[in-house]
């Protein structure tokens, strides 16, 4: 099976639909950084897992990867979704599709079953994008910087199941299965064991109790005193008397809490009523009177003069409209012996007398404007200062007030504690006759109890029998659950002995299957070499319960911490291609490496090159992108299209919208027959 195309709509940085359609044999994309060739290998895994798994971050800044799964530039796509075409060896195809509204139209199980074969790993769907896609930033973490136990797990997991496994869960399984029956026998014992302790403390009290007896007619005269509406039967009473003496003890709480209220009750009350505070609140109701009193007085005077100031403003006004009438009749004079303002016959004395008489008038309405305005102005002072001894007096008031209402409440909560106490409402202002009566109530209880015990001891002789009959059967029953659990921890530990041996045998399972790989690890590494001096890798396993899958190079070094960072990477990828080919378990023999060659030198890109060509020849469908045009070319050369298993290139590139484009799609021809035979003369076919 192998990868026959993958169409992208609305992904990343896939705006409208692109559909990449891959070599069988082999495909090269290359592109400058960024321009979406990892997008391509994100849709391949998302199509497959509906996630992409090389995101150590899932969440950042309040986001997470599904932000970001879909277009985000400008612009809105006409749809979104991944389709991945897989074509097997028979011209079959299975088709997967992923939108974002409605998920994929395949199920997992449906994914896995074309995938994989009948024996496969757990998680298989996600092992497989892990062993099939190699990726950049992922080389020497999935390789040399895991740790020694997921290294082994990646190796375990690549290989598949195998039988021993089967056989160690199944040992896993019986073994949890008597570690329950074993944890419920304990159970059983522990309970047995309770229930005799509990009994031969009852039977210790019992007899204890007999110890303390007294006089038993005294005694039930106080608890029918106690319960005088109890039952007749002597234990029905004696729980009614219990029942009784924990709420008298209640109650007795409650006694001294409503004396330690009362106590403060009462003070706070004698001081309020005291004569010296009645003095002053009488004399703070008196000022508060007096201080209303006035300001109702000064408002009235205020209302008073600016009604004066109204009348003398419009004499005034009328005063200013005569002067203007006098003015005018002294500029204009007599006309004909006429007054020039009412055409009255008047002889000059005449109009100079009534033009003197205008102006003494005049003098008396302007004269008042000047009193009336400082009589208003005094009023409002007296108003105002009436106004700030009014709200001093009203604060002083206010204060007493407020004091007398937190009395009032004070004395109501009081009352509340004797309502919720069912206490006598006599003493709501006697504080000492409740403390006597509470004397006389802790008596009488401490009365019910001794005559509780003295009962009850009578009753616990005709205990003491039935108790040692249940003693005895507890016993019994104790001794036999021993027993049982004795015998569970020894089937317990056979279990362990033989989940331990199938163990044992199961890793020696797993390591002869490891040692299939480890030729394989050994002639990719001396095939990519990367280094000069340690030609071979070697691994070594160890550990029972935890698998541990160390590399050496040289004299027992780890390369995780000797060889460089490009080192690191061509070692790594001879370990993740080997961890490819190991596969049994998957018929997908595709395999995708998104730009292997970063932080690795020309020389080891070459090999790497050599190494993917065999893979080619091999069978197996190479898919890789790489930034360099000129590696892409040598890809092409290298790789070998055949006719039966041709090659394609793409160069992709960011269009004018801003979205990934392919700028060029080439079908890589097959190389013509003879093109390498020597001169010597053989003529070519």
């Amino acid at each position: 099976m192998r990868l026959d195309f993958i169409e992208v709509c609305g992904f990343r940085g896939f705006r409208e639909k692109v559909r990449v359609t891959f070599g069988s044999g082999f495909t090269v994309i290359t592109g400058r950084n960024g321009v979406g060739k990892s997008t391509l290998c994100d849709a391949v895994e998302f199509a497959l897992t509906g996630s992409i798994d090389k995101y150590a971050v899932e969440k950042a800044a309040q986001e997470s990867l599904d932000d970001y799964l879909w277009w985000r530039g400008e612009g809105s796509p006409s749809n979104h979704y991944v389709t991945a075409s897989l074509k097997e060896d028979n011209g079959e195809t299975f088709l997967i599709t992923r939108t974002r509204k409605s998920g994929a139209d395949k199920s997992p199980k449906e994914i896995e079953d074309a995938l994989c074969h009948a024996v496969r790993p757990d998680d298989a769907i996600r092992q497989l994008c892990r062993t099939s896609i190699i990726r950049d930033e992922w080389i020497a973490a999935l390789s040399l910087d895991l740790s020694e136990t997921e290294r082994f797990e990646l190796v375990r997991s690549a290989l598949g199941p195998v039988q021993g496994v089967d056989f160690g869960a199944k040992a896993k399984s019986v073994l949890k299965s008597i570690e329950t029956a074993h944890d419920a026998r304990q159970n059983t014992y522990t309970n047995a064991r309770t229930q005799l302790t509990n009994a031969l403390t009852q039977l210790s009290e019992a007899k204890e109790a007999i110890g303390r007896a007294g006089d038993v007619a005294a005694a039930m005269e106080v608890l029918v005193a106690a319960t005088p509406n109890g039952p007749e039967d002597i234990a029905a009473r004696l729980v009614a008397g219990r029942s009784t003496l924990a709420a008298g003890r209640t109650r007795l709480g409650g006694m001294g809490e409503a004396i330690s209220q009362g106590h403060e009750v009462l003070a706070l009350r004698r001081a309020f009523d005291a004569p010296e505070a009645a003095q002053k609140r009488e004399a703070a109701r008196a000022r508060f009177d007096v201080a209303n009193k006035s300001k109702a007085e000064a408002d009235r005077i205020v209302t008073d003069m600016e009604r004066a100031l109204e009348v003398e403003q419009g004499a005034n006004a009328l005063a200013a409209s005569l002067a203007a009438i006098i003015e005018h009749g002294e500029k204009l004079g007599l006309h004909d012996e006429h007054c020039p303002l009412c055409a009255a016959s008047r002889t000059n004395e005449e109009f100079a007398a009534g033009l003197a008489l205008a102006r003494e008038r005049m003098a008396t309405l302007a004269t008042g404007i000047a009193e009336a305005r400082q009589q208003a102005a005094d009023a409002r002072e007296s108003a105002k200062q009436a106004a700030a001894e009014l709200d001093q007096a009203q604060a002083e008031w206010s204060g007493i007030e407020t004091e007398q209402s937190r009395l009032a409440a004070r004395e109501q909560a009081h009352v509340e504690t004797f309502e919720r106490h069912g206490l006598d409402l006599r003493f709501v202002q006697d504080p000492d006759g409740l403390e006597q009566q509470l004397t006389a109530e802790r008596d009488r209880l401490i009365n019910l109890e001794r005559a509780l015990h003295t009962l009850e001891a009578s009753q616990s002789v005709s205990k003491i029998s039935s108790l040692e009959d249940r003693i005895a059967t507890f016993r019994k029953e104790a001794d036999g659950a021993a027993a049982q659990v004795e015998n569970s921890e020894r089937a317990l530990a056979s279990a362990k002995a033989m989940e331990r041996g199938v163990r044992s045998i199961s890793g020696e399972i797993i390591d002869e299957r490891l040692a299939q790989i480890s030729p394989l690890l050994n002639e990719l590494y001396q095939r990519l070499r990367p280094h000069h001096d340690w030609r071979s890798i070697e691994y070594s396993i160890r550990g029972d319960v935890r698998r541990f899958l160390s590399l050496k190079v040289g004299d027992g070094l780890n390369p995780q911490f000797v060889f460089s960072s490009g080192q690191r990477r061509a070692a790594g990828l001879a370990f993740l291609l080997s961890v490819h080919l190991a596969r049994a378990w998957t018929p997908w023999h595709t395999l995708l490496l998104d730009d292997p060659i970063q932080h690795i030198d020309d020389f080891r890109a070459l090999h790497l090159i050599e190494v993917l060509a065999a893979l080619r020849l091999d069978g197996r469908q190479i898919v890789c992108a790489v930034e360099d045009p000129a590696l892409a070319d040598l890809l092409c050369r290298r790789l070998l299209s055949t006719s039966d298993a041709l090659g394609r290139r793409y160069d992709i590139d960011i269009g004018l919208d801003g979205a990934t484009t392919i700028v060029s799609d080439v079908e890589v021809p097959p190389m013509p027959v003879g093109v390498l035979r020597s001169r010597s003369g053989i003529q070519a076919v």
